[in-house]
């Protein structure tokens, strides 16, 4: 099992046993290279605990552990997680600023913990059968650990059909779950009795203003300051992830005013204009005076899309993926931890189609002119031109907002999906997810926010980055996700953050001191990549060879007759269905690697080593090919 994550900790690694508990660490040194070896027992090995991730605060709580009378051997922060743990139980979570999945064995209780960090921004799976508790960062260390795959969870796979990854606490495999974030999960293990606790929610928007706009912008630079200074805390190199958009402007200003060194920062980009922020991610670099790295990538989807098979070990179908993936290869080459600008948006409402929904808002005459709309499209054949007009015409601020984050359409999903995954909900995940936005309170823009921060931000957008980064043993911390500043950002009105005409209103308030002006003007992008043009220029025949095998088929989780229809429409291009086949290849590829694994003894399954992987190709300049980093 320790063995499956070495890409997470490839310097070190340890096992403890004790009666019934067994708990191991793949380590990547960060903070006490020399000294932090896990498993770390303290007490005479009564408490005994193993994380990933790291606790950006141990200086403070190591302050107060020895002011209260304990004794700590080494300087690392895993240490800091088992003494508070002896003083406070399960409450030490709350006192951690940090990202982190910690498994704590608990001696004199028979008792194991597990607790994931706030927001979720590393992942922690546990699967319970037959008297057995088993438990990893990632699904693959548990699949080595059974005779043979569980079966797929329908729901997991209508979540993923809908949205492009898979959502909430269930896992890919039935009888898995993931771990919620901001909760601990204790199991006595004399009774088998699991309990779960919730230490931190996220907060609900505020309804009325407590403070000036002045106060709430000094109070943030100050947090985001102390976020970025704690987040510094490192015995290695460490750099950031540079776009040309504000997030990653501010971390890398704030890390500037804090280091005596330039700051190492790194980009990615395709060599199109449409979808490159090189030019503008090294004017940014420049001002602040950094030591720039970047890259144009040539990828071989193909062989790419395979590698990320590996590490996404869950369906996923995020495009970003692969840009996220080669500027953690290019950045690896220099640094051991990157910080980034994740977490932005979903906190200071910079979305675009936050604007857009809420300008979507119509009179009653538009409500009822939407609803003719709405009646008239459901009538329209599912591949007929015109049909995803006339339907997203049709659809509300809510329905449409959510709309723009699916990658199948209910009308299409009830299409191409097989109907004995489509009965595997009472409610389809775009109908449910719209149903949840009507029935919470709060402002339109505040609604669209919360969705977005329990959803996809945990579930797409820190997935992307964590399964990306390990895979080259990169270490990515978001000081914009600390929980202080998330709560401060929480206790101001939506009105406060973004409207109809402008998104990220108090952010660039907040940050325009720190930034050049034209970081503050330049337009919104999404960390995307022209999959639209790939498919049309060399990749619809590798597509379809994959969609189109006998294996893909035989699945039966999709109509393979409609899948034809999207791949024929793409070729011809009457339609664009770039993210759909991009979907469909993904959750194949991911079927190949981690449900075919199995070999020839009683269905016994398979390393995850035997799964095919490769590389794609960087240019300007050449770089040197290496095998992945927990891949043949």
């Amino acid at each position: 099992m320790v063995g499956t994550l070495r890409h997470r900790g490839p310097d070190d690694s340890g096992e403890f046993v004790d009666g019934p508990a067994a708990i191991g660490a793949a380590r990547l040194s960060i903070i006490d290279v020399a000294g932090g070896h896990q498993p770390i027992s303290i007490d005479g090995g009564t408490i005994t605990v193993v994380q990933n991730g790291e606790i950006y605060n141990y200086v403070e709580l190591r302050d107060d552990i020895e002011g209260a009378g304990r004794r700590l051997t080494t300087a690392c922060d895993t240490e800091v997680i088992a003494h508070l743990y002896a003083m406070q139980g399960v409450d030490a979570f709350r006192r951690m600023r940090g990202m982190f999945a910690v498994a704590i064995w608990d001696r004199p209780r028979q008792r194991l913990v597990l607790a994931r960090d706030r927001v979720g921004k590393k992942p922690l799976y546990y699967s319970v059968s037959a008297g057995e508790l088993l438990f990893g960062s990632e699904t693959k260390a548990i699949l080595t650990a059974l005779d043979a795959v569980p079966s797929i969870s329908a729901e997991a796979l209508l979540n993923f059909f809908t949205f492009g990854y898979v959502a909430g606490s269930s896992a890919a495999f039935d009888g898995m779950r993931r771990l919620a974030p901001g909760t601990a999960l204790t199991v006595d293990a004399r009774t088998g009795a699991l309990d779960t606790h919730t230490y931190w929610s996220w907060p609900g928007a505020a309804a009325h203003d407590t403070m000036s706009e002045a106060e709430a912008t000094e109070r943030l630079r100050a947090e985001l300051a102390e976020a970025v200074r704690i987040r510094l805390r490192s015995d290695v190199p460490l750099g950031a992830f540079l776009s040309g958009g504000m997030d990653s402007a501010a971390v890398l200003a704030l890390m500037a005013r804090q280091t005596s060194r330039p700051v190492q920062t790194f980009t990615i980009g395709f060599g199109d204009r449409a979808y490159d922020e090189i030019a503008e991610a090294r004017a940014t670099a420049e001002h602040f005076g950094a030591e720039h790295h970047e890259q144009i990538v040539t990828p071989d989807c193909v062989r790419v899309a395979e590698t990320l098979a590996i590490h996404y070990d869950e369906p996923f179908a995020d495009a970003s993926a692969i840009p996220t993936f080669y500027v953690a290869e290019l950045a690896r080459r220099h640094v051991t931890v990157c910080l980034t600008g994740d977490g932005g948006d979903e906190l200071f409402a910079g979305y675009t189609p936050y604007a857009d929904a809420l300008a979507r808002t119509g009179t009653p005459p538009v409500r009822a002119f939407r609803s003719v709309l709405a009646a008239g499209a459901r009538h329209v054949p599912v591949h007929a031109r015109g049909k995803g007009r006339l339907t997203t015409m049709s659809l509300d601020p809510e329905e449409w907002f959510v709309w723009r984050r699916t990658v199948f359409p209910s009308y299409l999903l009830e299409a191409v999906v097989h109907p004995d995954v489509i009965g595997a909900a009472p409610m389809l995940p775009e109908h449910q997810a719209v149903d949840d936005l009507h029935r919470v309170n709060g402002t339109l823009l505040s609604r669209l926010q919360r969705w977005d921060q329990r959803h996809y931000l945990p579930d797409d957008i820190l997935v992307k980055v964590d399964r990306a980064t390990m895979a080259h043993s990169l270490e990515a911390r978001c000081p914009i996700l600390d929980h202080r500043v998330i709560e401060l950002a929480a206790a101001q009105t939506a009105s406060r953050h973004g409207d109809a005409a402008a998104t990220k209103r108090l952010f660039r308030n907040v940050i325009a001191p720190w930034v050049p002006p034209d970081v503050l003007s330049r337009p919104k992008r999404g960390f995307g990549v022209p999959l639209r043009r790939w498919f049309h220029e060399r990749l619809i025949g590798w597509a379809r060879d994959v969609l189109l095998d006998r294996r893909s088929s035989q699945r039966g989780w999709t109509k393979t007759s409609e899948v034809e229809a999207l791949l024929r429409q793409h070729e011809l291009g009457t339609r664009d269905h770039a993210k759909r086949i991009w979907a469909l290849v993904c959750l194949e590829l991911w079927a190949r690697c981690h449900v075919d694994r199995v070999d020839g003894r009683q269905g016994a399954v398979k390393p995850i080593d035997t799964c095919a992987s490769a590389r794609g190709e960087l240019v300007e300049p050449r770089a040197t090919a290496r095998p992945a980093a927990g891949t043949p």
